[in-house]
C-alpha cells in the first residue's frame, strides 16, 4: 500500500481494506496512512477497510467526505458498515448519514 505507483497503491488498498478481512494494529494503521493518499480511489478503499474494522479514527475523514456537495459511493458504504445498516438508507443525503454517525459516535 505504499509504493510510488498510485495504481498499485489503489490495488493493494481494496485487495487488503477490502476484500480482505485480516485484522492488526500494522494493518489499520497502513490504512489510515491511505486517508490521505493523492489517489481519490486509494482513500475511498481506506475509508471502507477502516469501517470495516470499526476504527472510528476514520470519522472525520468520512464525514469529511459525506459532507461533500457529491456524496462519494465509498462514503456511503463506510457509513453503512459503521451504522450498521443493511444497505444504504435509501432517500438519506450525505448530511443524513453525517448527522446519524455523529449521533451514534460523538458523545
Amino acid at each position: 500500500m505504499d509504493d510510488d505507483d498510485e495504481d498499485v497503491r489503489d490495488w493493494a488498498t481494496f485487495g487488503v481494506g477490502v476484500l480482505g478481512d485480516q485484522d492488526s494494529d500494522e494493518l489499520r494503521d497502513a490504512l489510515y496512512r491511505r486517508l490521505e493518499d493523492s489517489n481519490p480511489d486509494a482513500r475511498g478503499e481506506a475509508v471502507i477497510g477502516l469501517a470495516k474494522r470499526n476504527d472510528l479514527r476514520v470519522l472525520p475523514k468520512l464525514i469529511e467526505l459525506l459532507s461533500q456537495a457529491s456524496t462519494d459511493d465509498r462514503a456511503v458504504e463506510a457509513a453503512c458498515i459503521l451504522l450498521e445498516l443493511q444497505d444504504d438508507a435509501g432517500e438519506w443525503s450525505g448530511q443524513d448519514y453525517v448527522t446519524a454517525l455523529r449521533q451514534r459516535f460523538e458523545r
